[in-house]
């Protein structure tokens, strides 16, 4: 009996919310690694710049979903958008990334992550958010 609940858990095609979800789960793990100064990680990694941090936290993150069969098409988070970041008042920035996720080809969800960094800190004011929507839908990146 456990064994095929198990091989029906794992089989099931995955949809873009638990994509969404595990993404969400595997960077939620990665932050708990790091120290609370934010600049650095338990295992003595020091980091110089935000995407250094955002780096850290996706690291892995490919393999993890290989093994279910999804891939990205361009590599997690997706290709930067320079004209993409959106400045806060508080000196907050949020940057986009988007990419889309495939089930052993075939596209799943178009991902969105949102950035938080600031010019000024190494430290993420907050962590990245991811937000998936349906390959087929048509969303703005102003939306996200």
């Amino acid at each position: 009996m456990l064994q095929s609940s198990y091989m029906k858990s794992t089989m099931a095609i995955p949809t873009p919310q638990s994509v969404g979800d595990e993404i969400q789960s595997h960077m939620a793990e990665r932050q708990r690694e790091l120290l609370a100064s934010g600049d650095a990680s338990r295992d003595g990694r020091c980091f110089s710049w935000c995407g250094d941090i955002l780096d850290f936290l996706i690291e892995g993150l490919g393999d993890r979903l290989a093994a279910r069969g999804i891939t990205f098409t361009s590599a997690f988070p997706g290709p930067l958008r320079l004209m993409d970041e959106d400045q806060q008042p508080n000196g907050q920035h949020v940057r986009r990334f988007w990419t889309v996720a495939l089930h052993r080809g075939c596209p799943i969800a178009k991902i969105c992550t949102l950035f938080f960094h600031r010019h000024d800190q190494v430290r993420l004011p907050q962590p990245p958010r991811i937000v998936a929507y349906a390959p087929d839908h048509r969303v703005s990146e102003d939306t996200a």
